[in-house]
Order: C-alpha cells, then sequence, then structure tokens
C-alpha cells in the first residue's frame, strides 16, 4: 500500500534522572576527586510499555566537588519492578588531596522508594576528620633501605 498507517503513540520518557547531592559536616576541603554507585536500579525497560526489567544493577557516576560536599546526576530506568520491596544503597568513595581513598555507605531506600523515577536523593553529615585530611599520603616510605650504588647506563642514540 502507498497510504501512511497512522499509530497513535504515547510518548513518554524511560530515562530518568536523580539528583545525588553528598553533604559534607565537616573536611570537604580535603576531597580532591568525588565517584559514586547507586546500587538497586532498574536493569532494563521495555520500549514499548515503559515497565522495568525485575533486575537490578548498580549505577556508576563521577561527582562534581562543591562548597557543600559532593553531587552528580545520575541517568537510570528507574526502579526495577514498581512497586516492590527492595533496598537502595547509595556508595561515596573520595580521594583526598594527600592521595588516600576514603569510603562511606548510606542506605536511601526511603528515598528511592518515594521517587520511583527519578527526583533527589540527599545524604547529610559525612565527615573527613583534620587527622585524615591532613596527614602525609605521598605513597613515600621514610623506611626506604639505600637505594643502591650510582650506576651510568648509556643509552644507545
Amino acid at each position: 500500500s502507498t497510504e501512511t498507517d497512522v499509530i497513535p503513540v504515547t510518548m513518554h520518557p524511560l530515562v530518568f534522572t536523580y539528583l545525588v547531592r553528598y553533604e559534607f559536616s565537616h573536611g570537604v576541603e580535603y576531597v580532591s576527586l568525588a565517584r559514586g554507585a547507586l546500587s538497586g536500579m532498574a536493569q532494563a525497560v521495555w520500549l514499548n510499555s515503559g515497565h522495568t526489567s525485575d533486575e537490578a544493577a548498580t549505577v556508576l557516576y563521577d561527582c562534581t566537588v562543591e562548597d557543600f560536599g559532593t553531587q552528580a546526576l545520575v541517568r537510570s530506568f528507574g526502579i526495577p519492578g514498581f512497586p516492590n520491596e527492595r533496598k537502595y544503597g547509595l556508595n561515596l568513595e573520595v580521594r583526598l588531596k594527600n592521595g588516600k581513598i576514603k569510603s562511606f555507605d548510606f542506605d536511601v531506600t526511603d528515598q528511592v522508594a518515594a521517587q520511583p523515577q527519578g527526583g533527589v536523593i540527599v545524604v547529610k553529615g559525612i565527615e573527613i576528620s583534620d587527622e585524615e585530611g591532613t596527614e602525609g599520603g605521598s605513597g613515600f616510605d621514610v623506611d626506604v633501605e639505600d637505594w643502591g650504588d650510582y650506576e651510568d647506563i648509556e643509552l644507545p642514540l
């Protein structure tokens, strides 16, 4: 047939955005890099219906460092098999300016269950002590023995 078929389609989003905020009560000045993970999110979505699969996945993302702490815009299919009684976890891993890595874990089940298709997730009260933030972490071991004898090595050009 050369005639066009008209199929009624309702457009709706299948990928949702969560704003994840990690608010520090102390020590954000020691953070140089941050990344996070949100576990328990839908692994897949059916394009024809918009329903999510029952399988869960962990969404990994990079964070930006702000005055209050860190934050990220996280894209996800939402929660699997809504409604459900699944647990949702949030992880934050920070690299301090002294080279040390510190990890924090949070249960955000109530926040995610209340916002199955995007929203704002906030965790507060994260602390990095002054001792952790200022102690040496360059990787240099002061107990290293003698480096050995000086040796000239000629490189052919």
